[in-house]
C-alpha cells in the first residue's frame, strides 16, 4: 500500500546564503497492507521528515512516493487532500489535542467528521488501538499521557 522508492529530500537555508542541507538520500521502503513497522533512527536522522513526505506536507526532490495508485510527489493538491480525507492518516509527535479528550475519541473523530455514525466509528477506533497494541487501560485517557516522540 505504501511504497518508496529512491526518495531524496533536501531543504535550502535561504538565509544561510541559500545552503543546501541533504536530508534524505535514495530512500526505498514498502510497507503492505495492515503490516504494523516502526520507523527509528537518532534524533536528526530524517524520521520526521520522511512521515511528511509520505503524508504530502513535504514534497520529494526526486524518487516515488505511492500510497496504493497515487504518486504523492507527482500528484495536483487535490489529489493529496483526497487521499488524507479517504485513506490516509498522520499523526505527529506533536500531538495536538484537548488534553481532557479520551484517545478512543481522538482517534474515532476523523470518522465522526466524514459521517460515520458515533458507535461504527468507537468501533472501528477500537480495532485500530487494538491492532497498534494500545492497552485497554489507556484508551480512556489523554494520549498526552503517553504519546511521546
Amino acid at each position: 500500500m505504501i511504497n518508496l522508492s529512491n526518495v531524496s529530500k533536501t531543504f535550502t537555508l535561504h538565509n544561510q546564503g541559500s545552503a543546501v542541507i541533504e536530508v534524505i538520500r535514495d530512500v526505498s521502503l514498502s510497507v503492505a497492507p495492515g503490516e504494523c513497522v516502526a520507523l527509528t533512527g537518532v534524533s536528526g536522522a530524517g524520521k520526521s521528515t520522511l512521515m511528511r513526505m509520505i503524508y504530502g506536507n513535504y514534497r520529494a526532490q526526486s524518487g516515488e512516493i505511492r500510497i496504493g495508485d497515487l504518486d504523492i510527489v507527482r500528484s495536483e493538491p487535490r489529489d493529496i487532500i483526497k487521499l488524507r480525507r479517504d485513506v490516509l492518516g498522520y499523526v505527529s509527535q506533536f500531538l495536538r489535542v484537548v488534553p481532557r479528550v479520551p484517545t478512543l475519541d481522538v482517534v474515532a473523530e476523523p470518522l465522526r467528521a466524514l459521517g460515520v455514525p458515533a458507535v461504527e466509528a468507537q468501533g472501528r477506533a477500537r480495532a485500530l488501538l487494538t491492532q497498534l497494541n494500545i492497552p485497554e487501560r489507556l484508551w480512556s485517557l489523554s494520549p498526552t499521557t503517553f504519546a511521546g516522540g
